[in-house]
Parts: structure tokens; sequence; C-alpha cells
């Protein structure tokens, strides 16, 4: 393992590529790196440690908190070295808890790693495993299809909101004269956001520009319809409306319920 660092006794400074990522770029699958984990910064911090120990460097856990501290925002991105690399996720646990952070990795860390960060995961997850979801944008161990929907995520967790994200189901077509013309016993559904507000629950779609082709918008009736039969409406927002103003879209279809 070879950590880029620089000859500094208290300070912690490492070198390496930093990066400035996208405000909306939670998600970085894109990563060359095989392998990535989340964990609170007291982890990153003990295990940061722990590296540099090991190269005759000693820094002190206060002075890689600062440099963590300063680095709490999305986009953030740092190439500690070539097989291992940080990135900030999040503060999921809300106000005045420790926040989150990515680390991305190769086969050089990851016995390493699981030897010693044992609290937050119980496992590596392998970007070499099949993604049938096509999913490029990952939050908090959530896919997402677009920055729209991580921008909805956003503002929903923000709110406090128990919501579910690109959830799969099969829809029984049974009985439905016009949504079951091509004579289907069932059909697979995915639903960008199952949102539970008041002891209720609704849809919250986010509609690119698909949607608005003639076959995508005839499965989109078709499920509507459907789920509308159990109860369960969709409110549907077009992506730009959820990209330039999430909060104003949550705060909207929240007033809904």
């Amino acid at each position: 393992m070879n950590v880029a660092t620089q000859d500094i006794k208290t300070k912690f400074n490492p070198s390496g590529e930093e990066h400035k990522l996208d405000e909306t770029a939670i998600a970085l699958r894109k990563s060359q790196l095989k392998y990535f984990i989340e964990l609170r910064t007291s982890s990153l911090i003990a295990y940061i440690l722990n590296i540099y120990s090991h190269l005759g460097v000693k820094y002190t856990r206060d002075s890689i908190n600062e440099w963590l501290y300063k680095r709490t925002q999305t986009g953030f991105y740092k190439e500690l070295s070539p097989n291992l690399h940080l990135a900030y996720a999040d503060q999921r646990d809300g106000h005045g808890t420790q926040h989150w952070w990515t680390l991305y990795f190769d086969d050089t860390y990851k016995q390493d790693i699981l030897n010693n960060i044992k609290f937050e995961i119980g496992y590596v997850k392998s970007k070499d495993l099949p993604n049938d979801s096509n999913s490029d944008y990952e939050w908090g161990g959530l896919n997402f299809r677009s920055k729209a929907e991580v921008r909805i995520a956003h503002a929903l967790h923000n709110q406090k909101i128990l919501f579910f994200a690109n959830s799969r189901a099969y829809m029984d077509l049974a009985n439905l004269p016009i949504s079951n013309l091509e004579n289907g016993l069932k059909e697979r559904v995915e639903i960008d956001f199952l949102v539970f507000y008041k002891q209720k629950c609704m849809i919250l779609e986010v509609d690119g520009e698909h949607h608005q082709q003639a076959p995508q918008k005839t499965r989109d009736y078709r499920r509507d319809r459907v789920l509308l039969r159990d109860g369960i409406q969709t409110v549907r927002f077009n992506a730009s409306e959820c990209y330039h103003h999430p909060l104003e879209v949550v705060t909207e279809f929240l007033n809904l319920f």
C-alpha cells in the first residue's frame, strides 16, 4: 500500500489529487476502484491513523478531524493514493450527528479494511457485481437513475420523511380489460419514490424526457391506474422541476396528503 503523504508532523494534509465534483454527484458508482464502504467520521479517523502509522507518519485525531470537517461538502473527492479514494457522503443521522464518508478501494486494501473496520460494515460491496437497475447514482446505499432523483431524495431526507427509492414489484392485471389488452397476467413496475406521511402512502415520480414518448406514456397511465385500484395515488413532476426546485416539489407533494 502506497499512500501519498507530505512530511508534516502534526497537521494532516495528505497529498494526492482533490476534486470538487458536481454537488449532485452523491453516487460515485463510476469510480474506477472496485470496492466501496461507508463509515462514520470516528471510524474513518481511526483507519486513517492506522494507515499512516504503518508508514511511520504520526498524526493526531484532532488534526485529521479538522481536515475532514473542512471537507464536509457534497462533491468532495480525494485520491489518497491510486488504490484508495475518499468521498464525502452525508449527515444522514441528522443535525449534530457524525458525518458519513465513502472509501473506494481495490484488492490492495480489501483485506486490511476488512480486518480494521468491523463496526460500520459487514462485507465489502463489489462494483463488479451485476447491476440490473442501471443506476448511475448512489447515496446512503440507495440507487438512483438521475441527479434529479438524488435531489428529491435529499429533500425528503431533510424533511425526515420515510421513503423507499426505486422499489420494484409486480402488478396483477386480472379483470382490467384496458390495462390488460395484451393478455398478460402481471407486469413488473418500478416506483421512483414510495413515500409514507401522515399514516398514508403516495408515489412521487420524477419524469424525464423518455416519459414523453408514446409507449412510455401508455405504460405510465396503465401503471397509475392499477396502483390506484389498491388506493395508492401517483403524483408526477418533471425532472427539471425536481432538479432545480427539489424542496418546493417535496413541499407541494406533501401538501397533497
